[in-house]
Order: structure tokens, then C-alpha cells, then sequence
């Protein structure tokens, strides 16, 4: 598939220091149809700490297919409201209900 730029903010960055992970990390996978979820879950982070995600600097689903060159950064619960609706937290929504 290729690589990937992988971000994170609030406690997640701090997540990504405690691993020693660089930040932005760049993440190479042969897999030809990984989605933001699963990347969220190859690298171990926990489905409660993340509640959106922002693919190429717009939010996304997190089944949202990623692409070879895609930057991907993942936002943990706790943004502030009004920040929520400006940045598209609401209209990102699965029809589970989730990010």
C-alpha cells in the first residue's frame, strides 16, 4: 500500500512520547485496504481514546479506506464543544454512532 503520515493531539501525543514514537510518525504497511479503524488498532490505541479522526486535514470516518501519501491524525474525546461542531465532529459520525 505504502506509507503514511500519522499524527496525534491532546493525551494521545502524549501516548505517542511514552512509546517513543516521533511525531508525525510515518507508518509503511503492505495491506491494500486499511481503514482508519484498523490503523487506529495496529497501533494499540484504545477505540474510547480516540473520537475522531482527520484524514488529509479533513474529518473522516473511521472506517474511511486510507490511501498510499495519506496524513492521518487522531483526536482524542475532550475537545470543546463549539470546536466539535466547527471542525465536523457531528457530521463525521458512523451510523453507529461512532467516529
Amino acid at each position: 500500500m505504502g506509507k503514511m503520515e500519522v499524527r496525534a493531539f491532546g493525551k494521545l501525543f502524549f501516548l505517542f512520547q511514552e512509546r517513543g514514537w516521533p511525531h508525525p510518525m510515518y507508518y509503511n504497511t503492505e495491506e491494500n485496504s486499511l481503514t482508519a479503524g484498523e490503523l487506529r488498532d495496529k497501533l494499540d490505541i484504545t477505540v474510547e481514546d480516540v473520537e475522531a479522526v482527520f484524514i488529509n486535514r479533513t474529518i473522516k470516518p473511521l472506517s474511511t479506506k486510507l490511501q498510499d501519501g495519506d496524513r492521518v491524525a487522531f483526536v482524542p474525546p475532550g475537545v470543546p464543544s463549539i470546536h466539535r461542531f466547527n471542525l465536523g465532529f457531528y457530521d463525521a459520525k458512523e451510523e453507529d454512532g461512532s467516529a
